[in-house]
């Protein structure tokens, strides 16, 4: 993508990552209906899978890894604490509302990312976005089935605690010095370590068995795993992790129609308003942030010609 300017080729890369990224659902859950697995067996064996692949291309650079332990145990740290915890949460979410939905509450995580991002360094935050968060948590209500609403809700508990921790992979990512395929198979090990813990306190771990359940391991650890870190990684080198997260707005339309297509869910009409006002709340973030920042930019320059 060397003909792509660094922004574009920033912004074609975090798109590319959130479409690969958009499968996540149907593979995990095949694996999970199919195979018997537990979400955190499930997760294992994806991250071992990814990390296996992209060995080879890891060893011949295995020079490259002296002099940045600081940082490898930060990718390390980003990848069993938050990616791995991430995805944990996404799937616990989807048991309770589906793969579509929950990918949708899940990618409401470009609003956590600027909120940190104003704790972190105190900006202003414009009022826009409290619309725009506004939006979304009403957005996020008629996902809620009234018949069994406590069952409702804690798959959405653990779709936004996906977000959240989302969130902190995407801050964190965006702050690594290491080359995109050494960040990404060193946060892949971490979140390997961390499913395989959860598995065996919770005492699911074991080895796949089936031809079948390992095809969708295969695609789960390639297809929605290593590629889509892998492409994050490199889009971050160009772009902001408010504009990565909020390009990704993108991905759970996808994801909703995968659901639908490939594994039968079934959307209400009230389930439809609410993934389009969520999507709308997301993107509206996004056309404020461009336009505030384009208002700054002409009030710097009407300052600078003043003071000439």
């Amino acid at each position: 993508m060397q003909f792509l300017s660094g922004e574009r080729r920033g912004t074609t890369y975090a798109i590319l990552s959130g479409l690969f990224y958009g499968l996540l659902g149907y593979f995990g859950v095949s694996i999970i209906d199919g195979g018997g697995f537990s979400v955190y067996n499930m997760q294992f064996w994806r991250f071992v899978v990814a990390c296996a692949v992209m060995l080879p291309f890891i060893l011949p650079k295995i020079k490259a890894f002296r002099g940045h332990y600081r940082e490898l145990l930060k990718a390390f740290l980003s990848g069993a604490a938050f990616y791995g915890t991430s995805a944990t949460f996404f799937f616990l979410g989807s048991q309770y509302i589906g793969t579509g939905l929950a990918m949708v509450i899940f990618f409401t995580h470009p609003i956590f990312v600027i909120l940190f991002g104003w704790l972190m360094h105190r900006a202003p935050i414009p009022k826009v976005y409290f619309f725009a968060v506004g939006l979304i948590m009403l957005g996020l209500t008629f996902f809620v089935d009234t018949g069994e609403m406590t069952f409702d809700l804690i798959g959405i508990g653990f779709a936004i605690l996906g977000a959240i921790f989302y969130c902190g992979y995407i801050l964190t990512s965006k702050k690594s010095k290491l080359p995109p395929m050494i960040s990404t198979f060193v946060v892949l090990l971490g979140c390997a370590v961390t499913c395989f813990i959860f598995a065996n306190i919770d005492g699911t771990f074991e080895v796949p068995q089936y031809r079948d359940v390992w095809a969708n391991i295969l695609g789960l650890g390639i297809i929605c795993t290593t590629l889509p870190v892998i492409f994050m990684f490199e889009g971050l080198k160009t772009i902001t992790a408010e504009k990565a997260a909020i390009l990704s707005v993108l991905e759970p339309v996808f994801v909703a129609v995968c659901g639908v297509l490939l594994l039968g869910e079934k959307i209400t009409f009230a389930q439809s308003i609410g993934i389009v006002t969520v999507l709308s709340g997301a993107l509206i973030t996004l056309v404020s942030k461009n336009m505030i920042q384009k208002a700054a930019m002409r009030r710097s320059a009407k300052r600078m010609k003043v003071a000439a």
